[in-house]
């Protein structure tokens, strides 16, 4: 059996429109701040971040890269307008970021129940832990707005210590506070970078479909392919990431 689950963050316990609206949010008040607002640069940015008009492209730089990396996309297109200065634009981007992230009426939709979850996992005696690429501050603040203090085993963040995904540094800090071999754990994300951090980590890789990738983003490089973290409420599809053949597995899943 399993014997523990780290799953992601955005898109796979919690929806991903948050980061869609905090991209949009940031694009808006770099536009007013440089006094070029207009519809058709305001798309263009939208769209070398990955934003879509519906959804965002699975490896655009809002899904799958740093904030830095996202910055340096706008930066690239806003530089033939107006001289910034890079460095100086990175860390006001990432700012910008995390305070549309950090509001007090932001909304944040669980995909799953996390309390259930825990719950259930807890029950069949899994640690369970969240990694993400975001900042342990909003890590904390979304564990404070959904009351889930008592709800994570583990939480691994970009926090200064811990190295961003796909670096195996959060897995291996959770297989050794827990005495569990990289093989025991399942990592449960919705991009391929998720993937290739449970790759990375020795782990299993559970591909789901709840946030920015469709199935085809993902068989190359998941282990296992499932709806949401919703289907790990199933017992048989916990089982299924036992069994050594892949094709089992398959025939269990999405």
């Amino acid at each position: 059996m399993i014997k523990g689950i780290l799953f992601d963050k955005d898109g796979t316990l919690i929806d991903f429109s948050l980061w869609r609206n905090a991209g949009i949010n940031t694009i808006q008040t770099i536009l007013n701040e440089y006094n070029l607002n207009n519809d058709k640069l305001n798309k263009e940015l939208q769209r070398a971040i990955g934003i879509k008009e519906k959804g965002v492209e699975p490896f655009g730089a809002l899904a799958y890269s740093s904030h830095e990396q996202l910055a340096y996309e706008l930066h690239f297109i806003l530089n033939k307008h107006v001289n910034i200065e890079l460095d100086k634009f990175k860390t006001h981007v990432v700012e910008l970021l995390r305070k549309e992230v950090l509001k007090d009426n932001v909304e944040f939709k669980e995909i799953v129940s996390i309390k259930t979850l825990y719950e259930y996992l807890n029950s069949n005696n899994i640690k369970m832990g969240m990694v993400t690429a975001d900042s342990k501050q909003s890590a904390l603040h979304l564990i404070n707005k959904l009351n889930l203090n008592d709800s994570f085993d583990f939480i691994g963040s970009y926090d200064g210590t811990m190295k961003r995904k796909p670096n195996k540094d959060m897995c291996m800090k959770f297989c050794n506070m827990y005495s569990l071999e990289p093989g025991e754990v399942a990592i449960v994300g919705d991009s391929y970078n998720d993937m290739l951090f449970a790759l990375n980590s020795g782990a299993i890789g559970v591909g789901v479909l709840s946030g920015v990738s469709s199935k085809i983003n993902l068989k190359d490089v998941a282990n296992v392919i499932v709806p949401s973290a919703g289907s790990l409420l199933d017992k048989d599809v916990l089982e299924a990431l036992d069994e050594k053949s892949y094709e089992a597995r398959e025939l269990r899943t999405a």
